[in-house]
């Protein structure tokens, strides 16, 4: 059977893809926050799957069902979200949008598979931010919401998906763990706290600002290694 091919990594990968899954069937379902908190869910499984591989090591179909759970949970979970939420108001430009965000994710995708995994930085915005990033913004209170900037937000996005600009690969055990915890207070707070989950999902957004801006400021690589 197929599934004798796989070990521990595989599985959070395959939890990666049904958090996405289940982030669409949210959308489609008018549950718009819980779509987004998935997203989130989904990140934590993406980022879980690459630190077992790098202690257990991984299987032979291991990077190419990353890729694939990548391309559904980052790719076409956000874009459908995005396309249920805004679509009924504009939907030939956010039906535009969206799909130039899904082939630019895809391009991103394609692009990493082909690179030396060697590199210290990313080549590009991963995929993965970029859509922790769409999450974090349409969780703000719907004050901060506005459709032109959710388009903006979007296309910049996808521009720096397929850009050549150098992205820090987070993998010291304190960076994951940071990164963990940012994640991971929105989601309680949407469970347990829901009045607080603007405030937690403003503080990523801050946060993963800074991180779509380090190209420009070249951090310190102690910062994100260790």
């Amino acid at each position: 059977m197929m599934f004798k091919l796989l070990r521990i990594p595989d599985f959070m990968t395959l939890g990666n893809a049904l958090f996405g899954m289940m982030a669409i069937f949210s959308a489609c379902s008018g549950y718009d926050d819980l779509a987004f908190i998935l997203i989130l869910f989904a990140a934590i499984a993406d980022g879980m799957d690459g630190f077992l591989a790098r202690k257990v090591g991984s299987s032979d179909v291991g990077e190419y069902l990353d890729s694939l759970a990548d391309a559904i949970s980052f790719g076409v979970a956000p874009a459908c979200a995005l396309y249920f939420i805004y679509g009924y108001s504009h939907p030939y430009l956010m039906a535009t949008v969206a799909c130039f965000y899904l082939f630019c994710g895809i391009l991103r995708l394609a692009r990493f598979n082909t690179k030396h995994k060697s590199i210290p930085d990313f080549e590009g915005l991963p995929i993965t931010a970029a859509a922790v990033v769409m999450a974090s913004y349409l969780l703000i209170a719907d004050r901060y919401v506005y459709f032109y900037g959710v388009i903006g937000i979007m296309v910049l996005l996808s521009l720096l998906m397929v850009s050549e600009y150098p992205y820090p690969k987070l993998r010291g055990p304190k960076a994951m763990g940071f990164v963990a915890l940012v994640f991971a207070l929105p989601i309680i707070s949407y469970f347990v706290f829901p009045a607080y989950l603007s405030v937690f999902s403003t503080v990523m957004f801050l946060l993963l600002f800074l991180y779509l801006e380090s190209p420009i400021m070249r951090v310190p690589r102690k910062y994100y290694e260790d």
